[in-house]
């Protein structure tokens, strides 16, 4: 039987974390929920909050979210039945689903997945030349595309290796 994530639970886990990493100047980027009651794995993705910082997270301001996260998750008790906690930074295979997650990533070869009502191909890769708050542009051997960001499901860096 297939598992799937309760907006509520999502939303409840969400609202307890961001505030725990806005004060760590962290920003929660998503929050996954699977599978059943009494063995859930719940997975939250942190990130900096300042686009223009210096430096990324380092492993122990991610274990101290956690920590803390564990603990506001026992404390009120969103979660029926055992779970496990697994906090974690982006990593090199974010996925790119807001406007800031582009603006990032200008430069870089990137493919992007459609919606299905977007008039154009479910699958675009490029080099994003422009991230705007409503589209981006991506450019390759064929030229220019600017596709409307409320078109896309989400993207990825596309890795050399």
């Amino acid at each position: 039987m297939a598992s799937t994530e309760d907006p509520e639970l999502v939303a409840a886990v969400h609202d307890l974390a961001a505030p725990l990493a806005a004060a760590r100047g962290m920003e929660i980027l998503e929050v996954r929920v699977k599978g059943h009651k009494g063995s859930r794995m719940v997975r939250v993705v942190a990130d900096v909050a300042d686009l223009d910082a210096d430096h990324d997270l380092d492993v122990d301001t991610v274990a101290e979210l956690s920590r803390e996260l564990g603990d506001a998750l026992d404390e009120h008790d969103p979660i029926a039945g055992g779970y496990r906690l697994e906090v974690s930074s982006p990593g090199v295979d974010r996925p790119l689903t807001r406007p800031r997650d582009f603006r990032r990533n200008v430069g870089r070869q990137v493919r992007v997945e459609l919606t299905s009502d977007a008039d154009a191909p479910s699958e675009l890769t490029g080099t994003l030349v422009d991230a705007t708050d409503t589209e981006i542009t991506l450019e390759d051997e064929a030229g220019s595309q600017v596709v409307p960001l409320g078109t896309v499901a989400r993207g990825h860096v596309v890795l050399p290796w």
